[in-house]
């Protein structure tokens, strides 16, 4: 191949390769909104509770191009019974979201999402037992969620492992709590369903 030709060439490569991936790093237009609808349950490890979580729904944009995306993932309120020694049956409403997600959508799907954590409708043995409005974890919790076989506009099953902090504002409860719930090593699963 003769000199010119060769620089020819290459110039033509560098523009197609500079094309290529301004088209891949750039988003091409605005995000393109879907909605899934999600169910799932998530286990809570120390009072070894498995919650059933939705349906709720998904309100995802997507960059095309990069295939980013950002949403938010809106779960209704779930009560949750447990024996606890020394107090007797105890129940309460927990409250997990709206959570707010971002990440990418390029072969699978790799995200993270952000839920503030609420308490409320406390009961000890059927009598309510107030915690007050603030009732919660101190910070929201972090669910760092994958999935291999998700395909953007269908769906698949999102899951992760996450700690679940330190619940503050609760009144006297604030220590059992503490006690019956947090900690390490919870389990996440969410099926989303393109709506």
């Amino acid at each position: 191949m003769k000199w010119g030709t060769r620089v020819t060439a290459l110039a033509a490569a560098t523009a197609l390769t500079g094309i290529g991936f301004a088209g891949a790093a750039d988003a091409a237009g605005p995000p393109v909104y879907s909605k899934y609808a999600v169910s799932g349950t998530t286990h809570i490890a120390k009072p070894d509770a498995d919650l059933e979580l939705g349906p709720g729904q998904f309100d995802m944009y997507t960059l095309v191009g990069p295939y980013t995306f950002y949403g938010t993932v809106t779960l209704p309120p779930v009560e949750v019974t447990r024996s606890v020694p020394g107090l007797g049956k105890v129940s309460g409403t927990i409250t997990l979201g709206p959570g707010h997600a971002d990440g990418s959508v390029f072969g699978g799907f790799s995200g993270s999402a952000t839920w503030p954590v609420k308490l409320s409708d406390v009961r000890v043995n059927g009598a309510p037992y107030d915690v007050g409005e603030a009732c919660g974890t101190a910070e929201p919790i972090t669910t760092e969620l994958a999935s291999d076989d998700f395909v953007a506009g269908k769906g698949g099953r999102l899951t992760s492992t996450y700690a679940l902090g330190a619940f503050t504002d609760c009144g006297s409860a604030t220590p059992v709590i503490n006690a019956v719930i947090s900690g390490p090593d919870n389990t996440l699963t969410l099926d989303l369903t393109a709506a």
